[in-house]
């Protein structure tokens, strides 16, 4: 059976399902220029857009459909809160083919976030609820925003382009779509 996100989850009872932190509209326009800033020209296989929006991963999942609404619920006890999430740089890393969320392999570009103890208690607060996690959980758990994916090297922007300080985030849900996308959020 196959659990990978862009090939709709396991089975047809199973889906890819998270639990994400987004920025709000100005900041989330800014990160999607920045994405396109560095990834476009390189062979974009996935850049920030509509149905790319920015967001902080706190958990993804592999759920039977039937149990999303627990997630969903689960959510809602921290909708309307903000999250602060404090940038702390702008990472590039090569991506190996066989990859989860890049199958193809490529190169990655993303802003890295401190694990704050805020953040890491939210991610173990969803991994309690015992679905089989997706990702780099736990002690692996990198709070990030990914702008984009690329099949060639991506650019560098300028540096008084790349973000610094805090965001304030709010809680979304949704199915994880590719390369750990989210094309439909629910607030």
């Amino acid at each position: 059976m196959d659990s990978h996100p862009r090939r709709g989850g396991r089975g047809t009872n199973h889906m890819a399902y998270g639990v994400v932190l987004r920025p709000g509209e100005q900041a989330s326009r800014s990160l999607i220029e920045l994405s396109h800033v560095i990834g476009d020209g390189h062979e974009p296989l996935m850049v920030l857009g509509e149905k790319a929006p920015p967001h902080v991963s706190v958990l993804h999942v592999d759920s039977p459909e039937d149990q999303a609404a627990g997630i969903i619920a689960a959510a809602g006890r921290h909708r309307g809160r903000v999250f602060p999430a404090r940038i702390i740089g702008l990472l590039y890393a090569v991506v190996p083919p066989g990859d989860y969320y890049v199958p193809t392999g490529g190169y990655y570009f993303g802003l890295e976030v401190v694990r704050s103890p805020e953040l890491d208690a939210l991610h173990h607060e969803f991994l309690r609820l015992g679905h089989p996690p997706l990702g780099q959980v736990n002690e692996d758990y990198r709070p990030h925003i990914t702008l984009g994916v690329t099949a060639r090297p991506p650019s560098a922007p300028p540096f008084t382009r790349i973000p610094a300080g805090v965001l304030e985030l709010t809680m979304s849900t949704g199915r994880v779509g590719p390369f750990g996308t989210f094309p439909e959020l629910s607030e």
